[in-house]
């Protein structure tokens, strides 16, 4: 035992007076090991740099299916997450589904009550706007879609269920379509939620004056604006715009559709015509 004692006592005697040289030893040899061009180093290298791979790589696996693992949990549980709120959603939809038909139920019985007939639809034509002929004094806008494609004066312009205006003339390939901010346009809407009866005028600028309102009626920024159906030049209900400026002097009305951000339109025929001159304003420049 006190053999056993002694021979460890000296070597730690040895270790605390030559183990820094012995590292300084091992880390020279390391050194000479990475730069020496010496076939059997550059082998010895070889052998253990492929067996450091090989240690690294098992090494790595377990590590590598955990982070598997823990993407595959990740994902589950985003998906569990996302599946809870499909679920959620489609039972609002389902909901309003429901609710909607039992709307469409009570419309329809309340039209055949009141005898309530439906404007014509008409087909719809897709034409796209080729040119601008817009002046001082007009603005219209030139539609590659005419006679031979079945157009007639009085259809009704849209864009992205917004009105942009009506067909005003129509040549055999092409037709001059008036906008509504032309100063000629003159537009029946109804405004806000009490549904105030008015008329919306162009002005030659990207913006609509509202006129012709009752009096004492109460009109804010924001209010939407929808055709009346008066006069039989649009039919009832289609978006025109919104309440951008209310002044003493004047309201201002901004429209859904700017000619600016429209390539082409639907032309749709409603089956009104009302207030259409045989020859018009633009026909007679020409």
């Amino acid at each position: 035992m006190k053999d056993r004692m002694g021979r460890i006592r000296a070597v730690k005697i040895f270790y605390r007076r030559f183990g820094v040289y012995l590292y300084i030893l091992l880390a020279c040899a390391l050194i000479l090991l990475g730069v020496s061009k010496h076939p059997f180093i550059e082998k010895t290298r070889a052998v253990i740099g492929d067996f450091s791979s090989e240690i690294a790589s098992i090494l790595y696996k377990p590590f590598q299916g955990l982070g598997y693992i823990s993407e595959y949990i990740g994902e589950f549980w985003d998906m569990h997450d996302k599946n809870l709120q499909l679920k959620e959603e489609n039972g609002r939809l389902l909901y309003w589904a429901n609710r909607a038909q039992q709307l469409k139920q009570e419309n329809d019985l309340l039209k055949k009550e009141l005898g309530f007939v439906m404007p014509p639809s008409g087909k719809v034509i897709t034409a796209y706007i080729v040119a601008d002929n817009g002046g001082l004094f007009t603005r219209s806008v030139l539609v590659q879609a005419g006679k031979e494609a079945g157009v007639r004066k009085g259809f009704v312009a849209l864009y992205n269920a917004g009105l942009l205006g009506r067909i005003v003339s129509v040549g055999q390939k092409s037709s001059r379509l008036l906008l509504l901010t032309d100063y000629a346009s003159r537009v029946p809407v109804t405004v806000g939620e009490k549904r105030y009866l008015g008329i919306v005028e162009g002005n030659n600028s990207s913006t609509l004056r509202l006129t012709s309102l009752p009096e004492g009626a109460v009109i804010r920024e924001g209010d939407y604006i929808t055709t009346s159906g008066h006069a039989g030049v649009f039919p009832m209900g289609l978006a025109v715009g919104t309440v951008s400026k209310v002044s003493k002097d004047e309201i201002e009305v901004t429209p859904f559709v700017s000619r600016e951000n429209v390539d082409f339109v639907r032309l749709i025929d409603y089956g009104v015509g009302g207030l259409l001159p045989s020859k018009t304003i633009l026909e007679e420049q020409e």
